[in-house]
């Protein structure tokens, strides 16, 4: 059950989450120091402590609140649930794609956030390492069945896999050149060759 706190608490702890990001973002998980984090805040690194716990408290602070409440493309799965909206109705890999696209084309920081950490967490020493796996896992594993809409003899799994990959790579590309790079505009290339038509007539 989460903690209960006043409006006052959740304020000052929604500041603290947003230092956070902001250093991680600039020196990367392994540069992130509470003390940082008190000092762009304004407080003690004690009252930083009482509100996270520990520099993994911290951790799992913006993890919840950047990723776990604000992930479209997930309440877009759930609407294809039994007592749902599209019960019965099976979601497409292009369309769900695409709303994560417009999704984090207007939250570049957090994008950011999560290349940072998602490539942090590629060792097993990172305290996010096993979050960002199993991340990947529900994506690329098969036992994960979203059961997708796709035309007939197409791997839904493997799809839906090399798209996030290659979704991952043109962020990746967006975040480093953003003057050069229109994210929307140059998924919608991608997406032609992803999912070419007509084969994919009826599942865009």
């Amino acid at each position: 059950m989460a903690k209960q706190r006043s409006a006052a608490a959740q304020e000052r702890l929604q500041q603290i989450v947003d230092a956070a990001v902001e250093i991680i973002n600039e020196d990367g998980y392994s540069g992130l120091s509470l003390q940082a984090v008190a000092d762009r805040v304004g407080i003690t690194q004690p009252g930083v402590l009482h509100y996270v716990g520990s520099k993994k408290g911290l951790l799992n602070e913006v993890i919840e609140y950047y990723y776990d409440t604000h992930d479209g493309a997930v309440e877009y799965l759930k609407l294809f649930e039994p007592g749902q909206l599209f019960e019965g109705k099976q979601p497409k890999i292009p369309e769900y794609c695409r709303l994560l696209v417009e999704q984090n084309a207007g939250r570049r920081e957090l994008v950011m956030l999560f290349q940072v950490l998602n490539t942090e967490a590629i060792s097993p020493k990172s305290p996010a390492h096993e979050y960002f796996n199993k991340r990947s896992r529900n994506i690329s594993n098969p036992e994960v069945d979203h059961h997708w809409a796709v035309p007939a003899g197409v791997d839904a799994q493997l799809t839906a896999s090399c798209a996030m990959a290659a979704m991952y790579g043109l962020e990746g590309r967006w975040l480093a050149r953003p003057d050069e790079i229109d994210y929307m505009a140059e998924w919608a290339k991608w997406e032609d060759v992803l999912f070419p038509l007509p084969l994919w007539e009826g599942y865009r």
